[in-house]
């Protein structure tokens, strides 16, 4: 779907949707729109199972892969993918890195593919790289800038400090792709931004052949950080989230510069902290701080304006499970956390929420609030296990 300069002046031709409502006395108080993609792996046929052992393991459409279990919005609106791309990105060179610098531990990749705060931990294992790889931090080519966390920007304000490239939450993908390019080229890896480099042509193959969208199909633009950023549709995404914790299953059928793809989730999920940071959305999933008692494995990652990417694996969903969640309005932690929170209630990862009509510790009436969902998770369970969860108070 591609939207005209009039059809953006037109709600009903945008691609969000309504995901919840706040009502307090029975007014609209809040709606939040979006898009939701949740899919999960389909187990595999043998046809699929004949074409992987030919070294075609993404020959069947996607369709025929993965089944959509939520499709809120339309899903098959392409958007820019932010740092949602960022596992794949290091993907397109990680073996250089593997090669190049054995020294590097699994917590330097978790910050490869990090939107890190900027606490203490991060500027830590930044420096490590630097020293491993030999690479320079003003050769980043990421603006200088201000840690996320708020308690770092406090210390450098008191120590007179200037913004720095070191503190850019995407520091750490620029130093991977920079240590990848001195390994190859140690003469002329200062242009890695450039969107006609070999290693974005590289991730341009893997989305290409994961989607089976042309490769002419990936326009670039440039990311915030000024790397060339790609668009994807959230059915899309999760369906390659999905991938992170699933291609551990078949990575004998991976191409051979693909193999580190089945690692990526579990780096993700041990270094939740050098991944993200503090208080954030995707670290508190992947730690269970979001969901005390989960019984669940994740992993997530942020993106900027409004997406969350998660990957899951439990009990209940043993080919894999995957959300995408878009919100129109940019990102914002609230509403982020209530609307993954209904959807791990609805898939059966999380119990179902309580009715609570007033607090029991100081009898604050709250009943008067509800929220409406506007989703519902289709096709996981038999008709008789699904939840009715239309609304909560």
């Amino acid at each position: 779907m591609t939207l005209c300069a009039e059809d953006k002046a037109n709600p009903a031709l945008l691609p969000w949707r309504p995901l919840y409502t706040i009502e307090r006395g029975e007014k609209t108080e809040v709606t939040v729109y979006g898009i939701i993609s949740v899919v999960v792996r389909k187990a595999r046929t043998n046809k699929e199972q004949e074409r992987a052992s030919l070294g075609e393991p993404f020959a069947l459409p996607l369709e025929d892969r993965y089944q959509k279990l939520v499709g809120v919005g339309d899903d098959n609106f392409t958007l820019w993918t932010r740092s949602l791309l960022k596992p794949w990105q290091l993907l397109s060179h990680i073996e250089i890195l593997k090669a190049a610098y054995p020294a590097l531990k699994e917590e330097h990749y978790a910050l490869f593919m990090a939107s890190h705060s900027g606490e203490p931990m991060h500027i830590e294992a930044l420096e490590e790289i630097i020293k491993i790889t030999g690479i320079e931090e003003s050769m980043l080519a990421c603006p200088p800038a201000t840690p996320v966390s708020s308690e770092s920007k406090a210390l450098m304000k008191e120590r007179a400090e200037k913004p720095r490239r070191r503190y850019h939450n995407c520091s750490g993908k620029h130093a991977g792709y920079l240590a990848a390019l001195k390994a190859v080229d140690p003469e002329a890896y200062g242009n890695y931004i450039k969107s006609n480099h070999q290693h974005h042509n590289d991730l341009i193959n893997i989305l290409s052949t994961f989607t089976g969208r042309s490769k002419e199909s990936f326009v670039a633009t440039t990311d915030g950080c000024q790397l060339p950023n790609y668009a994807l549709s959230t059915f899309e995404i999760a369906c390659i989230y999905e991938s992170l914790f699933g291609f551990r299953r078949y990575k004998e059928s991976l191409p051979s510069q693909w193999q580190a793809w089945g690692e990526l989730g579990s780096i993700m999920n041990h270094y939740p902290r050098h991944l993200s940071g503090l208080g954030r959305v995707d670290y508190k999933v992947m730690t269970g701080e979001l969901f005390p008692g989960q019984t669940f494995t994740a992993a997530a990652k942020e993106g900027a304006d409004g997406l969350l990417g998660v990957s899951i694996v439990s009990d209940q969903y043993p080919n894999g499970l995957a959300i995408c969640i878009k919100l129109s309005s940019g990102f914002e932690n609230k509403h982020m956390e209530i609307i993954l929170k209904e959807l791990l209630r609805q898939l059966h990862l999380l119990p179902p929420k309580g009715e609570t009509k007033t607090d029991a510790a100081g009898g604050i009436k709250v009943d008067h609030i509800k929220t409406h969902f506007h989703f519902q998770v289709q096709g996981a369970f038999s008709e008789e296990k699904q939840p009715e969860l239309q609304s909560h108070h």
